[in-house]
């Protein structure tokens, strides 16, 4: 046993470092071996039935991935398979229960795939090549429909409807795609919301074949551009989405992005590095919000209006929340040379996590 610091750094580096890389041919595979300590914690997952089975997924750069299956109280290396320890992203499917099934970017290589749980990972990048991947999001009906997006550097958005074994280019060709959100609806609505660094929001309602510009009221995105998009989980009935940015705090639309408006009331610092929405958002209108300079905000009004729950006085990068947070009260926060820190009374007190790598 060590013991490591897991924190989150989602650096501006590696936002630089994103492009595609030269060769149209697939890459071979070559094993390399990723065994380090966790500098960076760029990303991380709950399980969709976390509740059950206490996995959750980190991505680190340079270490690649590490994973828990007892909420989060001890760690293992995960990178069987991998040739590229700068994970990007992080998801689940949504089936995670019976397919145990999960996907990362990579800055360098594109996207791996692992059916077993992390095991071991397989490249999974035909017609994406050697594409560095930002974000990558899979359909809340993923079991049926096998559908994810990947947002790359200057080469847009790409879309599988296979589980990952092919990719195909459906848009934004020039953009550079850092934020992708799914609508619950998906199955009937096929929206999808994509966040770039300069060139605005974009939306797609037919499944990505197609996507037309949506920044009214955004104002411009030249300081950075997007962080996140997130949906309400009552979208079919609220057509509620918000939308993080680097520099000009959170915006929030009611009509599907026909329209955006910020809403900062309250907010000490702009700088959206994460933002998530409570699962009971109908019931309990709770929003949190995560700044880069170390504080946690709370909106229990739809995200009218925040107060501060957290300051760390430390570098936030990222904030995630659990999908059992009615009964949980769960969410992590993390940041740069620091512990991560955990709520279980859903933000009302903070503990710093101290993580124990098992090798």
């Amino acid at each position: 046993m060590r013991v490591v610091w897991v924190v989150v750094l989602l650096s501006m580096s590696v936002t630089v470092l994103f492009g595609c890389l030269g060769s149209s041919e697939e890459p071979t595979p070559t094993p390399v071996v990723i065994d380090c300590s966790p500098d960076d914690l760029i990303s991380f997952a709950f399980s969709p039935s976390f509740q059950d089975d206490g996995a959750i997924y980190v991505g680190t750069d340079p270490c690649g991935v590490f994973r828990s299956f007892d909420y989060g109280d001890t760690w293992s290396q995960s990178n069987e398979g991998l040739i590229d320890g700068v994970v990007t992203d992080v998801v689940m499917s949504t089936n995670f229960s019976n397919d145990n099934t999960v996907f990362i970017s990579t800055v360098r290589n594109g996207v791996f795939r692992s059916t077993n749980k992390g095991d071991l990972w397989e490249q999974t990048s035909r017609g994406l090549e050697r594409r560095s991947v930002a974000a990558i999001a899979i359909s809340p009906d993923y079991a049926s429909d096998r559908t994810l997006f990947a947002g790359t550097q200057f080469r847009g958005i790409f879309r599988s409807t296979n589980g990952g074994d092919s990719w195909e280019q459906v848009g934004l060709p020039s953009s550079n795609v850092l934020a992708i959100g799914i609508s619950p609806e998906y199955a009937t609505d096929r929206t999808v919301i994509a966040g770039t660094g300069r060139n605005g929001v974009f939306r797609s309602v037919d499944g990505g074949e197609s996507w037309e510009e949506i920044n009214r009221g955004l104002g411009t995105f030249e300081r950075g551009g997007a962080t996140v998009v997130r949906f309400s989980p009552d979208y079919a009935r609220d057509q509620t989405v918000f939308l993080g940015t680097k520099e000009e705090g959170p915006f929030k639309s009611t009509n599907g992005g026909n329209f955006w408006r910020p809403v900062d009331e309250g907010l000490t610092s702009l700088k959206t590095v994460g933002l998530v929405i409570s699962p009971n958002f109908r019931r309990d209108g709770l929003v949190f919000m995560a700044s880069l300079n170390g504080n946690v905000f709370v909106s229990n009004d739809q995200g009218e209006k925040y107060e501060n729950t957290l300051v760390k006085g430390r570098t936030f990068r990222t904030l995630e929340i659990s999908p059992n947070f009615a009964s949980d009260g769960t969410m992590f926060v993390g940041g740069s040379l620091s512990k991560f820190s955990r709520t279980t009374d859903g933000g009302t007190s903070w503990e710093d996590i101290e993580v124990e790598v098992d090798e």
